[in-house]
């Protein structure tokens, strides 16, 4: 990580299950395909910064709520690593490992996942973020999404 400030990630990994790709807030980038493994994209980012209640420190919690979704139809992919740019200069990565079972989208499935990143001592929140997740499809290949969206304060003093 590559910040001034102490910082921690808290990769939080929520499967909420398989739902229907919708409209979306974010800005999804193209994702990386290979011919026959998995096609991933990040859709529907949506990010919130709230003040972060568990030290003593202050502090400010990132939320992101998206959905991963396999396109190619032929292999389904596990996430692997998570990378958060914010537009502040903090950059920080994170894995999926805190998660009992990582998150893992079928061939054509999409999931919804929420991960967040915990910054101590911070005050000043980031308006914007850019995010990729690596993954790793079931026929060993690997690749990377990227999506980005503006950071929506939640119960910070302005």
């Amino acid at each position: 990580m590559t910040s001034d400030r102490c910082s921690r990630v808290l990769a939080t990994a929520a499967i909420a299950g398989t739902i229907a790709c919708g409209g979306s807030p974010s800005s999804p980038l193209a994702p990386n395909p290979t011919l026959n493994g998995a096609s991933i994209a990040i859709v529907g980012l949506t990010a919130t910064v709230e003040p972060l209640t568990t030290t003593p420190a202050p502090g400010l919690l990132y939320r992101l709520t998206y959905q991963v979704h396999e396109s190619n139809g032929r292999n389904g992919a596990t996430l692997v690593t998570q990378h958060f740019s914010l537009s502040d200069g903090t950059n920080a990565d994170g894995n999926f490992n805190a998660a009992l079972t990582p998150p893992h989208v079928a061939p054509t499935g999409t999931i919804t996942v929420q991960s967040t990143l915990s910054i101590y001592p911070a005050t000043s929140p980031a308006s914007h973020v850019m995010f990729s997740v690596t993954y790793t499809d079931d026929a060993g290949g690997s690749g990377t999404a990227r999506a980005e969206a503006d950071i929506s304060p939640i119960g910070l003093q302005t």
